[in-house]
C-alpha cells in the first residue's frame, strides 16, 4: 500500500463514548435528540444518543452508582461555562450552514447565542446550555475531504 492509499483510509480510531452526568436523564435525552443526535436507547439511570461517526453520548443520572464511579472532570477547549462542556461540529462548513442549523434550533424552542464574531481556529461557532447548565458549543466543520 502506497502513502497516498494510506492517507485516504479512515482514521484508525474514533471517539467511542463521551459521558455526561445529568440531573434528569429523560429531559437531557429529549434535549440532545432535538439537536439532531440519533436516539439510541434509554435505560434505568442512563440514555444513549449517537452522533455522526458513531460516537455515543452517554447520559448518566447524577447520584447513580455508575455515575458516582466516574471522577469529576472539566471538558472542552474553552472555559465559557463553569460546569461540563461539550463541543459539537455540524456537517456544514460555512457560516451560512451554521446559521441555518441555529435558526432550526430556535424554531424548536432552543435558545442559542448569536454566532460569534470572527473565527476560532477556522471555525464559526455559537453556544448554548443544556438542561443541566452544561455548555455546548456548535462549530462549523473543517474536517478534511478524506473519509472520517
Amino acid at each position: 500500500m502506497n502513502e497516498h492509499e494510506k492517507e485516504d483510509r479512515l482514521p484508525a480510531v474514533t471517539l467511542g463514548h463521551f459521558v455526561m452526568k445529568v440531573q434528569d436523564v429523560a429531559a437531557s435525552y429529549s434535549f440532545y435528540i432535538g439537536l439532531g443526535l440519533r436516539a439510541f436507547g434509554s435505560f434505568p439511570g442512563t440514555a444513549i444518543v449517537e452522533m455522526r461517526g458513531g460516537t455515543h453520548l452517554l447520559l448518566l443520572e447524577k447520584g447513580d452508582d455508575q455515575a458516582a464511579a466516574l471522577r469529576n472532570s472539566q471538558n472542552g477547549q474553552r472555559p465559557d461555562f463553569s460546569s461540563e462542556k461539550i463541543d459539537l461540529m455540524i456537517a456544514g462548513r460555512t457560516k451560512a450552514d451554521l446559521e441555518s442549523y441555529r435558526v432550526g434550533l430556535i424554531g424548536k424552542g432552543y435558545s442559542p447565542s448569536a454566532i460569534a464574531d470572527g473565527e476560532l481556529y477556522g471555525h464559526h461557532y455559537f453556544s448554548m446550555q443544556d438542561p443541566d447548565g452544561n455548555g455546548i458549543s456548535f462549530y462549523t466543520s473543517h474536517c478534511s475531504d478524506k473519509p472520517v
